[in-house]
Formats: structure tokens, C-alpha cells, sequence
């Protein structure tokens, strides 16, 4: 069972690369990445090896927490490969726990194919799985560090400026700032981190 590769990208196309590995290519399916790698560099990524009698399929992720939400997500009933990818697509990790343990519905039907049933059902079976794995990622609290309103006001105003939601959480989860720290000053030192991360 392949768990992690390590090469050079000599074929991009949308999320799929080719990895290539002393002479031998592997077809992988990227997801959770804030910014797609480009053609020639070489990368460092996760792997979850998804058999089927018809299919082997290989998905790449930045990050080994990213993986191992994958892999408890596609555990749930009703949700297949395709669509936990969706949801690691779709808004940052930090996020999509918080919104389960608050039982935010609302922020789960943001997700592209995420009724009201499937956001109730997300979660009833995740709730405490998520528990166990939040408390070890320690995530939920650094991105939660933020009051909601000085949160809301930092991503409105990045996402006005061009960037996306999962990049200014990255960096919100990144930073530290003194509870006395002003949102004008907030914004101005993540967009410091932002330029610098592009």
C-alpha cells in the first residue's frame, strides 16, 4: 500500500499529475492544496490508495491530517471518494470541523452537493469521530482563536482582495496575535503573510 511519494510533476492536467520516481509515473488525483504545484516541481505528498475490482485509483494530499480526513470521511454512509474530495476542496479543514461540532448546517450546505440530509447525517457520524480527531490536530482552537466577527470582517476583507478562503485560513491558522491585536492590524499582517507565501 502506497502511503507517501516524493518526485518531480512531469504532468499536470486540472488536479491530476504524474508523478515521476526513478523512471516510473504515478497518475494522482490532488486535493487540499491551497495552490497547485507546477510542471517540473518536485513535491512531497500523502497518498491514500483507493481499491476497487475495476479501479485503483491513487489521491494526493499537502498534508498527512488532510489524509486522514479523507480516509474518516469516506467512512461515512453515503460518501464515496469523489465526494469527501469535494468537501476538502470546497473550504479549509479548520472550517468544516468547526461546522460539525457547532452543528452548523448552514456552513455544510455551502458545499457543492450538501442538502440538509446529507448535512444532518455529516453530522450525526462525525461528530465525535471529529472530536477525537480535532483534539489531536488542535486546529479547531487556533482557528477558533479569532472571535467570529473579527473572522468574518478578515475574510471579507481578503476575499475582497482577491484571495480564497482556504489560503487566508491557512494563515489565520498560522499566526499568532495578541488578544489586544486590532482587525485593521489583523488584516494587514496576514496580507503580509499571504505576499509572502505567493
Amino acid at each position: 500500500m502506497i502511503g507517501y511519494l516524493r518526485g518531480e510533476i512531469i504532468h499536470l492536467e486540472m488536479e491530476t499529475v504524474i508523478l515521476k520516481i526513478n523512471g516510473i509515473g504515478f497518475e494522482i488525483e490532488l486535493a487540499g492544496f491551497t495552490k497547485l504545484p507546477s510542471l517540473g516541481e518536485k513535491i512531497e505528498i500523502f497518498i491514500y490508495t483507493y481499491v476497487r475490482e475495476d479501479a485503483l485509483k491513487l489521491f494526493g494530499f499537502p498534508k498527512k491530517s488532510d489524509k486522514e480526513l479523507f480516509e474518516i470521511l469516506i467512512n461515512v454512509n453515503g460518501i464515496g471518494p469523489r465526494a469527501a474530495l469535494n468537501i476538502i476542496n470546497s473550504m479549509p479543514t479548520d472550517r468544516f470541523i468547526s461546522a460539525i461540532l457547532q452543528e452548523n448546517q448552514a456552513i455544510l450546505k455551502e458545499i457543492s452537493g450538501i442538502g440538509p440530509k446529507t448535512a444532518q447525517r455529516l453530522i450525526l457520524e462525525l461528530q465525535s469521530k471529529l472530536e477525537e480527531f480535532a483534539a489531536g490536530l488542535n486546529t479547531v482552537q487556533k482557528y477558533s482563536e479569532h472571535s467570529a466577527e473579527d473572522r468574518d470582517d478578515i475574510i471579507d476583507a481578503l476575499l475582497s482582495l482577491g484571495y480564497n478562503e482556504k489560503e487566508i485560513a491557512k494563515a489565520l491558522q498560522e499566526m499568532n496575535f495578541n488578544k489586544d491585536t486590532s482587525v485593521s492590524e489583523k488584516i494587514r499582517r496576514v496580507l503580509s503573510y499571504l505576499g509572502k507565501e505567493r
